[in-house]
């Protein structure tokens, strides 16, 4: 029988679901953590941070991100798993010794990655394929010591430090919703590429099945790392 893992899920957003991350999610007890409380959990076994409207860096707006930084350094310095997904990418970066910052122009929609030899190799990272969907208008450096796993020639898309592994892209994020991000007022960042809502959605449908099963291999084996 399969041991069932302790896994928090932080949350920044309530509009950011768990999306593809739902049927894994579903084999383990799931921790739900709402980030703006700053009650995060010391017992479990593993965590995936999810996206966000802020920024890294927001720590005048948002004081409970500093919280949540001293709690993922202690999470990794224990070798806790930590999945970081778009912001949780960038506040890994910038806890474990990079840095985030606003990137010089928004990366939106379908947009081509290249995996370096160590993500070819990588037992999840791997399966991102040449091709992912972004949504973020912030990036990173990543930390000293990180391997660099995937970019998408502008900027860094992937890494791992120790227990930690840092994924910019969205592919929990399935079709329904991440079309649904284009009628958020706030989401602005096709304006700011000069991309149609038309084209948006178009590259989306065409990669759907595409992000599916990738999301399907990336998640499964994050997962299976879990068994113990």
């Amino acid at each position: 029988m399969a041991v069932m893992s302790r896994v928090a899920v932080v949350h920044h957003n309530r509009e950011i679901a768990v999306g593809r991350l739902r049927p894994f999610l579903r084999r383990h007890v799931v921790v739900d953590v709402w980030a703006p409380d700053a009650d995060f959990p010391h017992d479990i076994d593993a965590t995936v941070v999810m996206g966000g409207f802020m920024g890294a860096y927001d720590t005048d707006l948002h004081p409970w991100l500093d919280d949540e930084k001293a709690w993922l350094e202690k999470r990794v310095s224990e070798e806790t798993p930590v999945l970081g997904l778009c912001l949780g990418a960038q506040l890994l970066a910038d806890v474990l010794g990079g840095r985030a910052f606003r990137a010089p122009h928004p990366e939106v929609g379908v947009v081509r990655v290249k995996l370096t030899e160590a993500g070819a190799a990588h037992p999840v990272i791997s399966h991102l394929g040449d091709r992912a969907f972004f949504a973020h208008q912030d990036t990173f450096d990543p930390p000293a010591d990180a391997t660099l796993l995937a970019s998408t020639g502008t900027y860094p898309a992937a890494f791992e430090v120790g227990s930690a592994l840092a994924v910019q892209p969205h592919p929990e994020t399935p079709l329904d919703e991440a079309l649904a991000w284009a009628e958020d007022p706030r989401f602005d960042m096709l304006d700011r590429v000069g991309m149609s809502r038309d084209e948006y959605a178009r590259t989306l449908r065409a990669h759907a099945v595409e992000a599916e099963l990738a999301a399907e291999a990336m998640f499964g084996a994050w997962f299976g790392r879990l068994a113990r």
